[in-house]
């Protein structure tokens, strides 16, 4: 694995991981807990694909302004903080990058269903060729 001293869209200390055959960073993602780190994955077209792990546990963290937080996660998520300050320095940072690099960068947590959903399920064929 790289030394962790590569930046990635403005998030320092992103480290490749050494002997995979595509891009796969690690990317430290503060706050949450000690050492936390989301993986950046990049497709075959050019675009990455974030997991931002525990850094947020509701989309509305990141995409909504302002940020609101699910009743259910949020006790969960206070509870198991290191940092509260850095965790929201985390959002802020991935709000900005959904925000600026959305066309290239695609930010998900797995720990919500709701956007789990909507990144996997396959979108309708339009109704008519070309629309």
């Amino acid at each position: 694995m790289a030394d962790g001293s590569a930046e990635w869209f403005g998030f320092p200390g992103a480290a490749r991981v050494a002997g995979l055959v595509g891009e796969v960073l690690l990317v430290p993602l503060p706050g949450h807990s000690a050492g936390h780190a989301g993986v950046a994955v990049r497709d075959g077209a050019g675009r990455w694909l974030l997991h931002a792990g525990d850094a947020y546990m509701y989309h509305g963290e990141i995409e909504r302004a302002p940020p609101s937080a699910h009743p259910a996660f949020a006790p969960v998520q206070q509870g198991a903080q290191t940092d509260a300050e850095v965790v929201r320095a985390t959002r802020e940072r991935l709000r900005a990058l959904r925000r600026d690099h959305g066309d290239r960068v695609t930010v998900f947590s797995a720990h919500d269903p709701w956007e789990w959903a909507r990144l996997t399920t396959p979108l309708p064929a339009p109704a008519h060729p070309g629309d």
